[in-house]
């Protein structure tokens, strides 16, 4: 008798703490309700990321047949021939030797950039990241691969900032594909100036020697994922591929949250 007591009294309890639960969940939601991080109105509370259902429908996908080199748009037609790298890579091709993305960078998709990347929004990385994995799981990217490296910051502009959002990002699928992150193994060696700013030419040579490799030993025959959020013309992503594999790494494959097109 005093056993099924015991156990009554257990369900009790354990049903007075969900409505308990529940009702400060209400109270929260009353006093401050979940917004979209991109256009601010208030969401539902359902959905999966911390974005409006508007504003995720609104963004715009990487498309389905892209340069498997550099991750730019190509026509449906060439990828059906069989021709699988744009004209640029291949008479020049970059330094690294894949890329993914999983945004085009216009629309809707570049104010949630913005909001990242600009405006400490830190929890969009659990939107991006996501999806940055999917688009990597898609294009079947992943597999051989030994390390994931964050594009860094300079010291100067990560204490501006407050943090790296490419680390972020890198962090989402190193944690997703059970591959390890290592943000030390690529520094930033100088101060630059923005790219966005700058044209082809001058990002090229704002951005020429900027990164170093401290720990070439840890990086030699390895095959490594290079994450950032943003790809405008590779010019970045193309000098850290090539100071990776100067110091060592095998191969480079690069992985962007969007891609300019």
């Amino acid at each position: 008798m005093r056993l099924r007591i015991s156990l009554r009294y257990l369900d009790l309890a354990a049903a007075a703490r969900r409505i308990a639960v529940a009702a400060v969940d209400r109270l929260a939601r009353a006093a401050f309700p979940p917004m979209c991080l991109i256009c601010g109105v208030e969401r539902t509370g359902e959905e999966v990321f911390d974005i409006c259902a508007a504003c995720t429908s609104a963004l715009s996908p990487a498309g389905r047949h892209a340069c498997r080199r550099c991750a730019i748009p190509i026509d449906g037609e060439l990828a059906g021939a069989g021709i699988v790298l744009c004209g640029a890579c291949r008479v020049f091709p970059p330094p690294f030797d894949a890329a993914v993305a999983a945004l085009r960078y216009e629309g809707k998709t570049r104010e949630l950039i913005h909001r990242y990347k600009f405006s400490g929004k830190t929890r969009l990385a659990g939107t991006l990241g996501p999806l940055l994995c999917a688009a990597l799981h898609g294009a079947g990217l992943m597999e051989g691969l030994d390390i994931v490296i964050p594009v860094p910051l300079h010291r100067r502009r990560l204490f501006q900032r407050g943090y790296n959002q490419s680390s972020l990002l890198a962090a989402e699928v190193g944690r997703t594909f059970g591959v390890p992150v290592a943000a030390d193994l690529l520094a930033r060696a100088r101060f630059t100036e923005p790219q966005f700013s700058l044209s082809r030419a001058e990002r090229r040579k704002n951005i020429t020697k900027a990164f170093t490799a401290p720990f070439p030993a840890r990086l030699t025959g390895k095959a490594v994922l290079l994450v950032d959020d943003i790809m405008t013309t590779g010019v970045t992503l193309g000098e850290a591929a090539r100071t990776l594999k100067r110091e060592g790494a095998a191969r480079v494959v690069c992985a962007v949250a969007a891609r300019a097109m």
